[in-house]
Order: structure tokens, then sequence, then C-alpha cells
């Protein structure tokens, strides 16, 4: 593609090759430069945080409570969830209008972005995870996605990509304090207006979804969801429910419209394999399990040098941090 030689690349060159021609320019510049409204919610997120998961359950809110006024609302009419969900910086990519109206309100996006690059002016849903999660979850799915053959790239040489920067997120550790300190930046750490941030984390959905779902709920702006309704949001962002409706959650949407741009031969993907609700995915400590001990040792390694100055020693300190202050 472009006069590249994708045969001469090795798998690592292929994949960031790849990866780095998901979205054109000037869509990152239209979702980046969005004026959204105040009452429109961004599921932000670190990639293979939670975002699909969370996007469902932010869908699903809005959707059981909009079918009290309109009993034919149906919460899982899409073919994906990105055609209910807009990605912020590929909507331009993907034939999509950012100032459209939604199926009902209020609107919702996800995103990828750091918080300097994120539109502002909205609600930001951040959901953070353990970054040892993080990067196996990763591992797992960004190669297969750009059309890597599995174990082509060993899991050293993808930390390496990543640490590289690799990722148009950035780095993990970076991204969440990003939002934190937005989130609390009456505190004089950041800019953002606290009381339009909420954060959580993705082993606190694990634990508790039914809470997590009522906090969600009133944070989008619905304070008085039965316990009738919050039930059927549960059971709609379950994994049994996911699973059994996997085609909804596989990026196909997306990627229809970019695999040509990323030079992914039609072969390589549309057999499936890249969904994102997978047999074994979504663990809380899969890292622990998944990966070798000097890999994890790097990886706190950047915890202890990003991360340790800020006061927290470790994940589990930087959770209670979150869930400290919620909301404000």
């Amino acid at each position: 593609m472009g006069g590249v030689d994708e045969a001469a690349m090795t798998p690592l060159e292929l994949m960031r090759h790849r990866n780095g021609l998901m979205h054109s320019e000037s869509s990152v510049a239209n979702g980046r430069g969005f004026v959204p409204r105040p009452t429109d919610v961004f599921v932000v997120t670190y990639p293979k945080c939670g975002t699909t998961w969370t996007t469902q359950i932010c869908h699903q809110i809005r959707c059981v409570r909009a079918g009290r006024d309109d009993p034919s609302m149906d919460a899982m009419a899409f073919g994906e969830i990105t055609q209910v969900v807009p990605w912020d910086i590929l909507t331009l990519d993907c034939d999509q209008d950012l100032d459209a109206d939604h199926v009902c309100d209020p609107r919702v996006f996800k995103s990828h972005e750091r918080w300097e690059d994120v539109a502002k002016g909205a609600k930001y849903l951040c959901v953070v995870r353990n970054p040892v999660d993080v990067f196996y979850s990763f591992y797992n799915f960004l190669p297969a996605y750009m059309g890597i053959e599995p174990g082509a790239i060993a899991p050293e040489e993808f930390a390496d990509a990543i640490f590289a920067g690799a990722s148009h997120s950035g780095h993990c550790w970076q991204h969440f304090l990003g939002y934190l300190d937005a989130r609390d930046g009456d505190e004089g750490k950041g800019e953002g207006k606290g009381e339009k941030i909420m954060m959580i984390c993705f082993e606190d959905l694990k634990e508790d979804l039914p809470r997590c779902v009522r906090a969600i709920a009133s944070f989008m702006g619905f304070h008085d969801m039965t316990p009738r309704e919050i039930d059927r949001v549960v059971h709609a962002s379950s994994f049994e429910f996911m699973r059994a409706n996997a085609t909804s959650f596989d990026d196909h949407f997306v990627r229809r419209k970019m695999w040509a741009r990323c030079g992914i031969p039609e072969s390589d993907w549309r057999g499936g394999g890249v969904g994102k609700v997978r047999h074994g995915g979504g663990c809380v400590g899969g890292g622990v399990i998944g990966m070798s001990e000097a890999l994890r040792r790097r990886i706190d390694g950047k915890w202890n040098e990003v991360m340790r100055p800020r006061g927290f020693a470790t994940y589990d300190d930087f959770r209670a941090a979150v869930n400290k202050v919620n909301t404000r």
C-alpha cells in the first residue's frame, strides 16, 4: 500500500504500519474538533479497559429508560455497537455524522483519546483497568485485529512497541492520570470540571455490575431507574448475553470501512476471530497468569516510574483513589 512492501516487513513492523493507517488525519481532526452537547456522554478508555462492555451498558441504559415513553424502543436494534455509539475519531472515515441525533438521548460516543485530545464540553465516563491485564488483553487483540497470525509477535516484542508509542492512545499510565487530574481539577491538579467526569474501574464492573450500572445511569442523568430497569440493563450487558450476540460487538462496521486503508487482505479479517467478547477475555488477573514474570516486572517498573511518584504504590492504591471520589 502506498509503495510499501508489506512482504518485506516483520510481523511487528506490519502491525505498526497497519495500525498507523487505521484512521485518516482528517477524521482524527474531525473527532477532536467536534463541539459536543453538554449532555453527551463519552465513554473514554485506554484500549482493552472494557470499552465495548461500557458502551453497551450506556446504550442499554438510555434505551431502557426511553422505553418508558416509547414501548417500541429496541435496545438491540443495531448491526454493530459502533453504529449507535460512534467512535469519535473514526466517524468521518466511517461516513457517520458526529452532529447527528442518536436513537435516543443522551448521545453516547466511544473514545480512546487522552484528556488533552478529546473533544471538550460533554460528560466523560472513564474506565480504567490493571495495566498488567490491559497489556495481556491488548496483546491478544491488536495483532489479530491487524491481520497478523497468532503468535507471530512475541509478548516482549509487543511490549517494546507499546512502550515505544505504537498505540494512538499513548501509554495507559498517563491516560489514567490525565482523566484523574481532570476529574479532580478543582484541587488544582488539572483543568477539567469534576462534575462532568466519572471514573470507574473494570474490576468494580466485574465485582458488582448492578451497583455500577445504577451509578452510571445516575451520571447519565437517570436518577430514577427502577430495579427492574437496572436488571434489564445488567442482563443485556452480561458476558453471556453479549457472547450470544457476538457479531453485534465484533467491530465489523469499523473494519469494513478500514480494511482497505490498513492494507489488510480480506482473507485476513472477514472470517471474524477478532471479536470484542472473547471466550476467556474480560478476566481480572488474566495477565498474571498469561504473561512471563519478566514482562510483568517491566510493566510494574513502568508503574513505579510514573504512578508511584503520584502517591500510587500499586494499582489497588490508584483504584482506591478512583473510588474515593467517583463523581463530583
